[in-house]
């Protein structure tokens, strides 16, 4: 049976439904993004998704023959930065315990939204919409939601991120 068509028996809708099953892959994708890449190179594909972002956003548009070509070239660029390099800075989490796999987690999450919100603002509003609801788009793509999930990740780095000299 259709999840969707469960929920709607249930009394809830179909927006909140897709609100709900985008939360629960983002964090999901946040867990096993954390888990996979470990600490030493999240804070490298992090500054590798803002070097990525940054060249993506000079290229004129007239280059890209469709936008997906665009969202791929953004991917592909996070992968080659990210490989190339094993350190753009020194930065990483210290630490052991449920304090440290607390701090992967939440870097791994923001990490995800900011990558999922860049992918949005590439699409066309009609085509983002089409993969997530309304609500999720506007938390993800319109007005200060962009600056937001373009800083966040960088305060969470500058408060948790910084080795503890002696």
């Amino acid at each position: 049976m259709d999840l969707s068509v469960l929920l709607l028996k249930i009394g809830i809708s179909q927006q909140l439904t897709q609100d709900i099953s985008l939360v629960l892959i983002v964090i999901l994708a946040s867990f096993l993004f954390g888990l996979l890449v470990g600490r030493d190179r999240v804070m490298a594909v992090l500054i590798s998704t803002y070097v990525s972002f940054a060249l993506i956003s000079v290229i004129p548009n007239t280059i890209w023959p469709s936008y997906s070509y665009k969202f791929f070239a953004f991917l592909g660029i996070i992968a080659v930065l990210t490989l190339a390099n094993k350190r753009f800075l020194d930065v990483y989490f210290s630490g052991s315990g449920s304090s440290f796999l607390w701090k992967i987690f939440f870097i791994s999450f923001l990490e995800i939204v900011l990558i999922l919100s860049i992918g949005l603002s590439f699409l066309p509003a009609k085509e983002a919409l089409s993969y997530v609801s309304q609500n999720a788009y506007g938390y993800l793509v319109l007005g200060w939601s962009k600056i937001f999930w373009m800083v966040a990740p960088l305060v969470f780095m500058f408060f948790f991120g910084r080795r503890h000299y002696n």
